[in-house]
């Protein structure tokens, strides 16, 4: 991003009652690992950014992925280089991020190795969804992680490193090793002994996107958190196990924020605010969902949720999301079949899932797109099979019910994406399938789905997620590699893993892994617990 793209997307950027970067004692360049537009439709990124700027007490740029700049890494408001921070932040939510980390570091001068930092380098803190699960392969690179919620632990760590200011770096470090939540490499052997901080504020000061603008992945849209955790216990997903309760947000606390962002423009002289994105995993498990996105629509907002689950659908909320101008509808079923899910613990049967079609396509959603994925634990060609099957009924009921006047075509879109098991979850010792069969599967069903739109993520990336997700500090060399733009099962080999035995293998329950230790022992009994049960369904 050249000077002037970056001078650009500032003036196009509108900021709700938040502070610019300011002047302070002292210097936080906070980054996100990836391009602007990913990192301002990042409501965790976000909402770290404003709790830092708000206090007062220090000055913070952000930084992104460079887009073609050459030179030292510099911050996105001033343009002072990132070297000379106090303290480099970053919020990492998805693990192929990492490799965008080594390249963030690397730009901007900083040795990757924690231990090749001197007194002059800043100190690199890292917060974010991934501190939930399995920080380990960062280990190696990172003097700080802030655990689970990060909104009151970072303030807590910058007043002590503002405090700190004058001690040696390795004195600083040993003394912010007892902040709750903090886990200091150098200091703690491991990131499982340390307790996920929760923000139990969280439902009166939502997380929520600040600053607006037209160049991010959810153009000029206010997005909320709604709520956090899930009260579901999918055995595949992260979300229901690693994260805190589920904590919703009042329908009157989000309808105020809308409100309050209005007036602002409305007093600055500008073009109102009209999109709301609502951030949840669990949209319908929110009591006051429907109430939620009737009073937005009704005062002129354009609603959209980010996951609604189809067999909980219900006609007012379709019509409120249609009236708002969505047109597309996305659904997960998961599985093509109802004893894969009831196996993955994500049960609707095919009727349900047929009804909540039909629904959507009566309310006035034209295209739809569904989910499956390909490789879970247990599956057999016949779960294969019943994505095609279910696809192909899916279709024929949208589009059915879809017909009259000013209907469309009734696109749908089928997307694919490769089982990847993840760590706090009971699928973590599942295996992935290897490279060479799991093309061979998707192009089989790639040519039953004749008529579809099919999509599937790069394999080169799923499986790097793969490797980092379960991973620990010895991927330390895989990783430097990836970072040099090596490919990934290069850099597996050079790195010596044996995914043979890891990836590609399932492996026993009371194998220890990296994340291990005693804040998450109730944890992972409950997923052992719960992966046996799994196991039944053989």
């Amino acid at each position: 991003m050249t000077r002037t793209d970056r001078l650009s997307r500032l003036r196009d950027e509108r900021e709700y009652d938040g502070r610019r970067a300011g002047s302070a004692e002292l210097f936080v360049a906070l980054a996100f690992p990836n391009r602007y537009s990913v990192g301002m439709s990042s409501v965790g990124f976000q909402t770290i950014l404003a709790r830092i700027r708000r206090s007062g007490r220090f000055a913070a740029e952000r930084v992104f992925l460079p887009e073609g700049e050459e030179g030292p890494l510099r911050t996105f408001e001033s343009g002072r280089p990132v070297g000379g921070a106090d303290v480099l932040a970053f919020s990492i939510s998805f693990e192929n991020d990492y490799v965008h980390f080594l390249r963030l570091l690397r730009a901007a001068r900083v040795p990757l190795r924690r231990e090749e930092r001197e007194e002059r380098h800043p100190i690199v803190l890292v917060g974010g969804a991934c501190t939930f699960l399995n920080p380990e392969p960062l280990r190696p690179f990172v003097d700080l992680f802030l655990l689970g919620d990060g909104e009151e632990a970072v303030e807590e760590y910058l007043d002590a490193r503002l405090e700190d200011r004058g001690l040696p770096r390795a004195e600083h470090l040993a003394r912010a090793a007892a902040i709750e939540g903090a886990y200091v490499p150098s200091v703690h052997p491991r990131s499982g002994d340390r307790a996920r901080r929760s923000y139990e504020g969280h439902t009166s000061d939502p997380a929520l996107s600040r600053i607006l603008t037209p160049h991010a992945e959810f153009p000029s849209t206010l997005l909320v958190e709604i709520s956090r955790g899930c009260p579901r216990r999918c055995r595949f997903c992260t979300v229901g196990t690693a994260f805190p309760k589920f904590r919703a947000v009042p329908a009157d606390v989000v309808v105020d924020v809308a409100e309050r962002f209005r007036a602002e423009d409305s007093l600055l002289g500008r073009e109102p605010l009209r999109k709301i994105g609502l951030v949840t995993a669990a949209f319908f498990d929110h009591r006051e969902a429907e109430a939620m996105t009737e009073r937005l629509s009704r005062k002129g907002f354009l609603v959209t949720a980010s996951s609604v689950r189809v067999d909980q659908l219900t006609d007012p909320v379709l019509h409120a999301l249609v009236q708002s101008g969505s047109r597309t509808l996305t659904i997960a079923p998961e599985a093509g079949t109802e004893r894969m899910r009831a196996l993955i613990q994500k049960k609707a049967s095919d009727e349900v899932i047929l009804d909540g079609v039909e629904r959507a396509a009566r309310a006035g959603f034209r295209n739809l797109r569904a989910y499956f994925m390909v490789g879970l634990p247990f599956e057999t060609e016949e779960d294969r099979l019943g994505i095609v099957g279910l696809a192909r009924r899916v279709r024929e009921r949208f589009r059915s019910a879809g017909r009259g006047p000013g209907a469309g075509a009734g696109r749908v879109t089928i997307s694919l994406h490769p089982f990847v098991p993840k760590p706090l979850t009971p699928f973590q010792w599942s295996r992935m399938l290897p490279p060479a069969e799991m093309k061979r599967i998707l192009a089989s069903l790639r040519s039953k789905l004749g008529g579809f739109t099919v999509k599937a993520p790069d394999l080169r990336d799923v499986y790097t997620e793969g490797i980092l997700a379960l991973g620990g500090e010895e991927l330390e060399p895989f990783l430097v590699r990836l970072a040099d733009g090596e490919r990934w099962d290069r850099a597996a080999r050079a790195a010596g893993l044996d995914l043979g035995a890891t990836l590609f293998a399932e492996r026993p329950p009371d194998e220890r892994v990296a994340w291990a230790g005693r804040a998450l022992d109730r944890t992972e009994t409950s997923n052992r617990r719960e992966w046996e049960r799994a196991a039944a369904y053989r």
